[in-house]
């Protein structure tokens, strides 16, 4: 029986959508729809966390893919009313009878094979009719991820072979006539189908049409008079071969290679294979390619077909010179050879037809230039080469290279250069393909100049080297790029991609290499560019076509290193150190816009959202995975190198960053640029810039424990708020010092700051803060000893957030009320706060929140005590505590653990923790380091 809510359908055949009677339920984002197709293709059946990951990002995903997962889950979970259950690190959605289109789908179709089973033509074509029509469009319609894409293309042939299984009963049943028109129609859409030709061929002969029937593709003329065998050349012509030679050095690309000769093997298709390899220039693709159609050979016995399809170059080859070319190849003399493009494919075609014959089209330009070289024969195949991405190729496999591994690209220098000399010097033969970038051509560049100079040591090539970009400059092709042809060097391989660019996409292309970023989404392109999003796509996209740019994730986009290399030394070449910084401007200012929009996301109602200023007058919240957090540093400090005055602009993006570094806890990241940012401001007495920098910074020292650097920080940083009349930042600072002095256990210090930060905030309008002051003082209240004053700070910060939305705070307050009820006694009470809390931490992306409700909870357990729970728990909070790298965290954990441990009995696992323990909370001078001791020094009386 189904979990979810009575009258729940679901639809996969179209866009996914799920109804509860007449009404469409909310799925979410693209990315949470793709989710939950996933689940619905594997209905009922558990679906595993990784195996989820893999489907919705492939090979690369973010840091924050569990937690978005998760989140997503969660979610779906809420909307569609607990059909969506957890089985470890997997979820299952349970799916009853009849609630979804594909089962219908398959039912249908089932109960249609029986009735033509049991001679009922008429009823099967009913049933299999009332099937296709359930379909609203292409299935999974516009979602991301590669298992969408493999589910989409699934169902799309499903779909196609069920419509054939249709069209034959409707001839079956004398409906000749009416058939010929959606027949020549799928004959297009499918021009490879030769099932759907012979059926539309049948709907002609049996409608009276037989002199329209043929064979041939539609659209191809009949061969011409001329194409006779008594025009064409001796019958002893041999059978071609083709193929270039391959380098013997050939290394590597093992399970690339398995896949293509898998997909290219003959094995009866029903239609011509086509296998497409993609990848930058310089990758490998055409060694790659000649190195796997030679070793098919023996299953293709009539032939092998080769072309340079030059399509990076200004000359692309014509498709019909290279069909001319192949005809004369399978015998037909030049004056046999068709004028006509369209009549020259037919012809070759039907030269091609029932013959095993091997294409290798090499170095393709676009799908156009491709289609009129395809056979129609499906006893043929075809291996595909290009830079770009030939969306519209029917491909059966896709493949791009990425580059040579370590270990592989070694190996390939060692049987350039001899295997004796990568051993003489490893760890400098190790660093030259490092700086080669694992890119092919580069290895091979670098180990053709030191296989020629065999005096030559490693370290001294390397030395040559320094100082020049590794594959592009002197020592690895022509001071002249181009003039020795594209492989001279790696710069004039990528350079006939870049020529093929226009004015736009080069200026776009150049500047994205200015911001020192591994990756930039769609919105941080175009305002790096100061275009519109819809032009900064279309160039995007072009770029990303010719294998200029790679695009791991839907709008998202970075280089390949040397790609980086030679679009930074473009950029210097073409654009002016006043255009680079007006880029970097550009982009800081975008990213403050969004991390203004996703801090007041986070923060509701929070003032300083008003007071964060940039020109862009609207982002949308960016993602707070390390990555962008990593990524939004990096540029502010860029930012700043290039144009100091803009530090107040810098100093508002990182303190924006605030609720996401809370997040992701990243605070040890921010120190360095803080600092940096931070000395600028002091620099130009900038004292707001100063005020709001101390902050941060302070914030993060004390996150990670360094209370006496915290507490010099924030002394300093509110003293330039106050200075600088910034009321609201200098309520949040106080609340920090707060914090710091609850750290070193001066609770009445604490308590003052506190009620100063109540007062500030109250005055100057920051009810965000007075809430956040009065969460935080729980403990510091608690510790003296005024519980009912604790409890009602509770109440009131709980009241407050929920009323404005704040799931921060209003997961904080939950924390605060868990403490409050293990001081009282209540440990059942506290236990359930904190899992009610932990869990919200958890779905809003907070994980500080889920290891400090974990380390409470522990102390929760040994307060009721129940040792093993204790131990349970705090074995979990260790392994959060460690993923986030807070060694305070990991500190209290270890105690709280021993202490545990020593109440349960195991007293050697007890010593290991509690020392391990006392080591962290000693180094970061925590006062809980007595307590360790005391546990620990009790473990060593007699008798224990």
């Amino acid at each position: 029986m189904s979990g979810t809510r009575p009258g729940t359908y679901f639809s996969l055949l179209g866009p996914v959508q799920a109804h509860r009677g007449d009404s469409l339920l909310p799925l979410g984002p693209p990315q949470q729809r793709a989710l939950l197709a996933m689940l619905l293709c594997r209905r009922n059946a558990v679906v595993g966390l990784d195996e989820l990951i893999d489907g919705l990002w492939g090979g690369e995903p973010p840091r924050s893919a569990v937690g978005t997962v998760r989140s997503y889950a969660y979610r779906l979970r809420r909307t569609l009313g607990g059909g969506l259950v957890t089985h470890g690190r997997g979820y299952a959605l349970q799916v009853g009878p009849g609630e979804l289109d594909l089962t219908r789908f398959d039912e249908l179709t089932v109960r249609a094979r029986a009735h033509v089973s049991a001679g009922d033509p008429q009823a099967a074509r009913d049933l299999l009719a009332r099937a296709l029509e359930m379909w609203r469009g292409p299935a999974l319609a516009g979602l991301p991820g590669p298992q969408a894409r493999i589910q989409r293309e699934r169902l799309a042939e499903l779909r196609l072979s069920v419509l054939m299984e249709r069209v034959e009963l409707d001839l079956r049943l004398g409906g000749h006539g009416r058939l010929v028109a959606e027949l020549t129609g799928l004959c297009l859409d499918h021009p490879l189908n030769d099932r759907l030709r012979t059926l539309r061929d049948a709907a002609l002969e049996g409608g009276g049409r037989e002199r329209e029937a043929r064979t041939t593709p539609p659209g191809a003329t009949a061969p011409t008079a001329t194409a006779t065998p008594t025009a064409t050349a001796p019958p002893h012509l041999p059978v071609p071969a083709q193929l270039p030679y391959v380098p013997a050095d050939f290394t590597g690309r093992a399970e690339v290679v398995r896949d293509l000769l898998d997909a290219l093997a003959p094995k009866a298709p029903e239609t011509v294979v086509v296998c497409a390899v993609g990848g930058i220039g310089g990758i490998g693709k055409t060694t790659l390619a000649v190195h796997t159609a030679g070793r098919l050979r023996e299953h293709f016995p009539d032939g092998q077909l080769y072309a340079n399809l030059r399509g990076v170059r200004e000359d692309p080859a014509d498709p019909a010179a290279v069909l001319a070319g192949f005809l004369r190849a399978l015998g037909v003399t030049d004056p046999a050879l068709p004028e006509e493009p369209r009549e020259r494919a037919a012809l070759y075609r039907t030269r091609l037809a029932g013959k095993r014959i091997l294409l290798v089209l090499d170095d393709a330009r676009d799908t156009a230039q491709i289609e009129p070289l395809l056979p129609g024969s499906p006893t043929c195949a075809v291996l595909v080469t290009s830079r770009s991405t030939l969306s519209g190729l029917p491909a059966a496999r896709r493949l791009r290279l990425d580059v040579l591994p370590a270990a592989e690209a070694l190996a390939l220098l060692g049987r350039i250069v001899g295997e004796e000399r990568i051993a003489a010097e490893p760890a400098e033969a190790a660093a030259l393909v490092e700086r080669c970038g694992g890119l092919p051509l580069a290895v091979r560049i670098a180990g053709s100049r030191l296989g020629t100079r065999p005096a030559w040591r490693l370290a001294d090539f390397l030395r040559l080297l320094d100082g020049r970009r590794p594959a592009l400059g002197p020592g690895f092709g022509p001071a002249f790029p181009g003039r020795d042809g594209p492989e001279g060097s790696v710069e004039a391989c990528f350079r006939l991609s870049y020529d093929l660019l226009d004015a736009g996409q080069a200026r776009l292309f150049r500047l994205m290499a200015v911001p020192r970023t591994a990756t930039l989404d769609l919105a941080s392109a175009a305002a790096l560019a100061g275009l519109d999003p819809a032009g900064a796509e279309r160039h995007l996209e072009r770029l990303t076509a010719l294998g200029l740019l790679e695009s791991p994730a839907p709008l998202t986009y970075r280089f390949h290193d040397l790609l980086g290399e030679f679009a930074a030394a473009r950029s210097e070449e073409g654009d002016s150190p006043g255009e680079r910084t007006a880029a970097l401007l550009r982009l800081a200012d975008h990213m403050l816009a969004c991390a203004r929009e996703a801090y007041a996301a986070e923060r509701p109602g929070h003032p300083l959202v008003g007071l964060l200023t940039p020109t862009t007058a609207r982002g949308t919240p960016f993602e707070t995975g390390p990555s962008h957090i990593e990524a939004v540093l990096a540029v502010a400090v860029q930012t700043l190198e290039a144009r100091p005055s803009a530090v107040g602009l810098i100093a508002d993006t990182l303190l924006a960053l605030d609720p996401a570094l809370d997040g992701s806890f990243l605070w040890a990241a921010l120190l360095a640029p803080a600092r940096r940012v931070l000395r600028t401001a002091e620099e130009r007495e900038d004292i707001r810039a100063a005020g709001r920098t101390g902050f941060l910074l302070g914030s993060a020292l004390t996150r990670l424990g360094r209370f006496d650097e915290a507490e010099a920080a924030l002394h300093d940083a509110e003293r330039a708020a106050a200075a600088a009349a910034d009321e609201v930042v200098r309520t949040e600072i106080l609340i920090c010092r707060a914090v710091a002095r609850q750290g070193r256990a001066d609770w009445t210090a604490a308590d003052a700051l506190y009620r100063e930060a109540i007062a500030a905030g109250t005055a100057c309008g920051n009810a965000w803060g007075t809430t956040n002051a009065r969460s935080n003082s729980v403990s510091t209240l608690l510790r003296l000893r005024r519980y009912e004053e604790a409890a009602e700070a509770c109440r009131l910060s709980l009241t407050a957030a929920r009323e404005g939305g704040d799931r921060y705070g209003e997961a904080h307050a939950l924390y605060s009320l868990g403490i409050v009820a293990r001081h009282g006694g209540r440990a059942a009470e506290a236990v359930a706060r904190h899992r009610e809390s932990a869990e919200l931490g958890v779905r809003g992306g907070y994980p500080a929140l889920e290891v400090m409700n974990l380390i409470s909870e522990t102390a929760a357990h040994l307060a009721a005590g129940h040792p093993r729970e204790a131990v349970e728990c705090g074995e979990r909070a260790l392994v959060a505590a460690q993923r986030l790298g807070w060694r305070a965290a990991q500190a209290r954990t270890l105690r709280l653990l021993g202490t545990a441990l020593a109440g349960s009995g195991d007293h050697a696992r007890a010593r290991t923790r509690l020392t391990q323990a006392l080591a962290h909370l000693e180094a970061l001078a925590l006062p809980e380091a007595a307590q360790a001791s005391a546990v620990l020094a009790s473990l060593a009386h007699p008798g224990h």
